[in-house]
């Protein structure tokens, strides 16, 4: 049986403006669910970023079950549970996905129909990154804890982090559909995201939502 589910993967480094990318998305389409990456870390196994450089860089290297299994799920039509709240995500026209590898990693690469890469130069995107106030960067909330946390991934960066986002980079540009610039408004990067997506699917018309 046909899927009626369309899966849209929104890919890029950390900092490349993808949250924000795929919160505009789901208000452009209106009928459609979103599963993140960060919602499904405790249930996941990463190899050790040098390692898996020095070892070939094998995206199935990265061992995410229940996000390859809730994609599954609401591609043949059931629902899941949402892996932060707990509550029923029924079946919608349209999943968009935050999969790092796009159609990189086998467990997925049959269920995503359509690939952006939102292309933003590495140190912008750090930069971005580092702005951000989180938990591991709270900023004037816990300077010490900033500090302390800031020192080290400034180190993982320059050792090897910016080798890790160029092979994930190179991994997801060999198989996706549309890349875009990541240094345009958002405004404009939905706009070409949008237009993309109208030439192969039935889109419905928000633009006055």
């Amino acid at each position: 049986m046909t899927s009626s589910t369309v899966v849209i993967v929104i890919a890029g480094p950390s900092g490349a403006g993808k949250s924000t990318q795929i919160k505009q998305l789901l208000q452009r389409l209106g009928n459609a669910n979103a599963l993140r990456l960060d919602s499904y870390t405790s249930s996941s196994v990463y190899p050790e970023s040098a390692k898996w450089i020095d070892d070939g860089a094998d995206p199935n290297e990265f061992k995410i079950p229940r996000l390859d299994e809730d994609v599954l799920m609401l591609k043949n039509g059931k629902p899941v549970l949402d892996p932060d709240s707990g509550i029923e995500i029924k079946p919608a026209p349209f999943l968009i996905l935050e999969e790092p590898f796009g159609r990189g990693r086998e467990a997925l690469r049959d269920l995503i129909d359509f690939v952006v890469y939102v292309d933003t130069p590495l140190e912008v995107a750090y930069i971005r990154k580092l702005a951000r106030k989180t938990d591991f960067l709270p900023w004037e909330d816990n300077p010490e804890r900033f500090m302390t946390n800031l020192r080290s991934n400034i180190e993982w960066y320059q050792r090897v982090g910016r080798r890790f986002y160029l092979a994930v980079s190179e991994r997801v540009r060999r198989d996706c559909d549309l890349i875009v610039d990541g240094m345009r408004s958002t405004e404009q990067l939905m706009d070409e995201i949008i237009k993309n997506l109208e030439t192969k699917y039935d889109l419905p018309d928000r633009r006055s939502a």
